[in-house]
């Protein structure tokens, strides 16, 4: 076989190719046209520890809103116009919408985490989440997360999504604001396992008088001001192991670590 006989049978083939695959484009669309929605399928990541967005709450919006797509051809769903929608929930961290070629609407959510629940000193009450933001609370859930309550004065307005940290360089009567002083402790217990099962609530008497109230056992941890509080956890800590197996830990009432160097405990 001559070289441009082969050249012909390479061109020949490739134009088919080519044209069956133009062919099956085509008659894929067409078929893609015809395909209403029949199913409207949500998954919630983490759904078993919060339940701040749930999939009747999604279905409900989506309802009232005129968008519930069920019937609808899937080309004219606007995906990207449902992810705004649903990403403009103050406890939605994430959205992904799609449509699949057996008609159905998938919705794919990650919510928000939260960290701490505030009281502060005006009555306002409100979460942070793990990115330092604030969420409102909501009425349809509660999160079982630790609670910081107390004289806590912000300098801002506890409005949804206000990152907190960006107020950490700034000075309240000459200290950094409480509420930041307060996440980094919130972090430092988030990040050990020990703390996180043994620290129930954070109250603030003032920004040189903050307790500890432990999930286990009836006392009080005075922790005084925050400087230095990882090496007050540290004693806190030893105090815990050594001292409580023989004491007990209902023997005390109070746990002073205000003090370097020494633990003043107040038996009941």
């Amino acid at each position: 076989m001559t070289r441009r006989a082969k050249i012909l049978i390479f061109t020949v083939i490739w134009m088919g190719l080519l044209a069956y695959l133009t062919f099956g484009l085509r008659y894929s669309a067409a078929q893609a046209d015809e395909v209403v929605c029949s199913a409207v399928r949500i998954n919630i990541a983490d759904s078993a520890r919060y339940r701040f967005v749930t999939p009747q709450l999604i279905r409900r919006m989506l309802t009232e809103s005129g968008q519930m797509p069920i019937g609808m051809p899937i080309h004219r769903i606007d995906t990207h116009g449902l992810e705004e929608q649903v990403g403009r929930m103050v406890a939605v961290r994430s959205v992904q919408a799609y449509t699949t070629l057996n008609g159905e609407l998938h919705i794919d959510i990650r919510q928000r985490q939260p960290m701490v629940r505030v009281f502060n000193a005006n009555g306002q009450s409100y979460y942070i989440d793990d990115a330092g933001l604030i969420m409102p609370p909501l009425t349809s859930f509660t999160a079982h997360v630790l609670v910081v309550s107390g004289n806590i004065r912000e300098p801002f307005s506890p409005k949804a999504n206000v990152n907190v940290m960006q107020w950490n360089d700034s000075l309240q009567h000459g200290q950094r604001p409480m509420i930041c002083q307060l996440m980094e402790l919130v972090h430092h217990i988030a990040g050990s396992e020990f703390w996180s099962a043994q620290v129930g609530q954070i109250y603030v008497d003032g920004p040189h008088d903050v307790r500890l109230v432990p999930t286990v056992g009836p006392h009080t941890v005075l922790l005084g001001g925050l400087d230095g509080f990882e090496g007050k956890l540290r004693k806190l800590r030893a105090f815990y192991s050594k001292a409580l197996p023989h004491e007990g830990w209902n023997a005390y009432k109070a746990i002073n670590l205000k003090y370097s160097n020494q633990i003043i405990c107040t038996k009941r």
